[in-house]
């Protein structure tokens, strides 16, 4: 599969196409810093159903932004799997491995948190940055101002190279394989991959310098400006909504008794 950005091409209509970019931008941060900061999992839970509810309403393709992140997963359960055995002090059973490894109940439920914490908030801005095209995107970090305007010629040449150097490194791994070059341990292939980022990185920084240098000779200054979009008293109101919604699952939802409820329900 060829890698790509996560934001939708300039020909694809979406619901949320009439909102001002910002706002868009501004969205999956309303709901995923909540959760990071709140140590609540039905949140987290309730909050990646609402986003599941919004994609399937606007059409947007679930199965498009899970296979962006199917490659991401293994590192998550990497950074949480070890934590159930050395976090906490309620032994919740054994593993007898050779050695005796304790599994904790605090550890595993941290992991459980932490784990889904990270799916959330790359599902949860996936899904919403998919509803902005590349030039919003870099819009909105400019009008918002969360990087300053001097990096924003870098942030753009940095992103476009991203998608080049991946999918080049994909081409040139496939013409090895066709050439009969088998790869049988992890060490190889840590060290194939290694020599060829190494090589394809000093390559396209010699393609970015020219293409800065083609840039700037064009006038290019380093600062990005576009056409003035009004925010609209729609999209003011769907910014409120979404903050209300947030506050009423925090402070007014017992989220765990509405949970326990629901399964309950199918217990029966």
């Amino acid at each position: 599969m060829e890698f790509s950005l996560p934001f939708r091409y300039e020909h694809e209509k979406k619901i949320f196409v009439h909102i001002h970019p910002s706002i868009r931008f501004i969205l999956p941060f309303i709901l995923v810093l909540p959760f990071l900061v709140i140590n609540n999992t039905y949140l987290i839970i309730s909050v990646i159903l609402i986003t599941l509810i919004i994609n399937f309403a606007t059409h947007n393709k679930i199965s498009r932004i899970l296979k962006k992140i199917k490659n991401i997963i293994p590192f998550m359960i990497l950074i949480t799997i070890f934590i159930p055995f050395y976090v906490g002090n309620t032994i919740l059973f054994q593993l007898r491995i050779g050695i005796v490894l304790h599994v904790y109940n605090e550890g595993l439920n941290l992991a459980l948190l932490l784990f889904l914490r990270m799916f959330g908030a790359i599902f949860i801005f996936m899904s919403f940055f998919s509803y902005l095209t590349y030039s919003e995107f870099i819009e909105a970090l400019t009008k918002l101002r969360v990087i300053p305007s001097v990096f924003i010629g870098s942030l753009v040449i940095m992103l476009h190279y991203i998608p080049i150097l991946a999918n080049s490194n994909k081409k040139i791994l496939e013409a090895q394989e066709l050439r009969g070059k088998k790869i049988t341990t992890y060490r190889e292939k840590f060290k194939t991959h290694a020599y060829i980022m190494g090589k394809s990185i000093v390559k396209n920084l010699e393609r970015s310098e020219k293409l800065y240098e083609c840039l700037k000779m064009r006038g290019f200054t380093g600062k990005m400006t576009f056409t003035t979009k009004k925010i609209k008293v729609i999209d003011v109101s769907i910014l409120i909504l979404f903050f209300s919604m947030m506050i009423y699952l925090i402070f007014f939802i017992d989220l765990k008794s509405v949970y326990q409820g629901v399964f309950a329900l199918f217990l029966l």
